[in-house]
């Protein structure tokens, strides 16, 4: 395969990424309205250590750099909190 067919496939990869980040953040503007229904906080430090710890071992099991994967996961972590916090009005996102 050529170089230019390998980049390719790898921004088309990249931009199904993209898409899987936004129906994320979706997602966490879902969880924001039924946590302030239910007076549930943001933050859930034990929720956040299941995702890194499922992230780690998912990598681990498809031979993938766990410690990447899980430092990536902590941003969309982190992306979903900031994304919350804005549906409850107390973020600085657009």
């Amino acid at each position: 395969m050529a170089l230019d067919a390998v980049r390719k496939k790898i921004d088309e990869i990249d931009g199904r990424i993209i898409r899987l980040i936004a129906e994320r953040q979706v997602l966490a503007g879902d969880m924001a309205r039924l946590k302030f229904r239910d007076g549930i906080p943001i933050r859930d430090p034990g929720q956040r250590e299941h995702v890194l710890e499922r992230a780690f071992e998912r990598a681990v099991e498809t031979k993938v750099d766990p410690v990447s994967v899980q430092k990536i996961f902590g941003i969309l972590v982190e992306m979903s909190e900031e994304r919350q916090q804005e549906c409850m009005g107390d973020g600085n996102l657009p």
